[in-house]
C-alpha cells in the first residue's frame, strides 16, 4: 500500500511537468492575442510630407522674388530628393511590418495589400524621373540661358515642379487614403489568423496540442496548407468540369 501511494505520488508531479510543456497551441481566444497592423501612422506621415513640399512650392512660387526663382527651383529639387529617401526608407517599414503579419498567420490581408504597400515608392519614383527627364530636356535646350528662363513668371521651372508635386500629393491622397481605411478596418475587426477562422468563440483549445514552440510558425503552416488545399481544390473542380465537358461530347457523338 506504501508503494503505490510513492509511485502515485511520483506520478503527480510528472503529470503536472508534461501538462506544462503541453500546452494547446491555438486557441479561440485569438482576439485577446491580436496585433494590430502598425502602419496607419507612417502611411499618415508620408502623406503629410508630401503635403507639406507642395504648400513650400506653392509659396515659393508666389513669394520669391523673380531673381531668387532659381533657387526656389533647386530648392524644390533637393526636397524632391529627400523625399525619395524618406519614401524609400517608409517602404522598408512598412514591407516589414507586413511580413510581422504573415508571420501572425494573416496571409489573406498580406496578399490582398501585398501591391498596395509599395504603390507609394513607385509614384514617387515616377515623378521623381519624370523630373529628371525634364530638367535634362531644359539644360539641353536652354543651355547657357538656363538662368534666365528661371526668372520667367507663369511659365519658370519652379512653377511646373509645384505643379508635379501638387498631382503627386494627390494621387498619394487617394493611394494612401483607401490604404488606410483597409488598415483601419482590418485592426478594428481583431478577426484571428487565418488558421482561426471560422472555429467558435466556447470551444476553447482547438485539440491542437504540441510540445512548446513557435506560434508564428505553427500559424504560418497551417495557413499555407489551407492556402495549397483552396488551390488544389479549386484545379480539381476545373479538371473535373473538363471531364465532364467531354463525357457530354462523347454522348452527343
Amino acid at each position: 500500500m506504501d508503494e503505490a501511494n510513492r509511485n502515485s505520488g511520483d506520478a503527480g508531479p510528472q503529470t503536472s511537468d508534461r501538462s506544462q510543456l503541453i500546452d494547446p497551441i491555438l486557441t479561440s481566444t485569438a482576439n485577446d492575442q491580436f496585433k494590430a497592423l502598425k502602419t496607419v501612422p507612417a502611411f499618415s506621415i508620408h502623406l503629410l510630407i508630401s503635403t507639406a513640399i507642395s504648400f513650400t512650392g506653392v509659396l515659393l512660387a508666389m513669394a520669391s522674388p523673380p531673381e531668387k526663382r532659381c533657387n526656389a527651383y533647386f530648392t524644390m529639387l533637393y526636397l524632391r530628393a529627400a523625399f525619395w529617401v524618406i519614401t524609400y526608407l517608409f517602404d522598408h517599414y512598412v514591407k516589414h511590418q507586413h511580413e510581422q503579419l504573415r508571420l501572425n498567420g494573416y496571409h489573406d490581408f498580406h496578399r490582398s495589400t501585398a501591391m498596395h504597400k509599395g504603390v507609394p515608392l513607385h509614384v514617387v519614383s515616377l515623378w521623381n524621373t519624370a523630373i529628371l527627364a525634364v530638367q535634362a530636356m531644359m539644360q539641353h535646350y536652354y543651355g547657357e540661358h538656363f538662368g534666365e528662363h528661371c526668372l520667367e513668371g507663369f511659365l519658370s521651372p519652379i512653377t511646373y515642379i509645384t505643379a508635379f508635386n501638387v498631382v503627386e500629393t494627390i494621387v498619394l491622397g487617394c493611394i494612401n487614403g483607401n490604404y488606410i481605411v483597409r488598415v483601419r478596418k482590418f485592426n478594428k475587426s481583431g478577426q484571428p489568423p487565418d488558421a482561426l477562422t471560422g472555429t467558435s468563440c466556447n470551444e476553447g483549445s482547438l485539440g491542437l496540442l504540441q510540445s512548446r514552440s513557435n506560434t508564428a510558425e505553427l500559424l504560418e503552416k497551417q495557413a499555407d496548407l489551407i492556402n495549397f488545399l483552396k488551390d488544389h481544390n479549386l484545379k480539381l473542380n476545373q479538371k473535373l468540369m473538363q471531364l465532364n465537358a467531354q463525357v457530354r461530347t462523347v454522348h452527343i457523338n
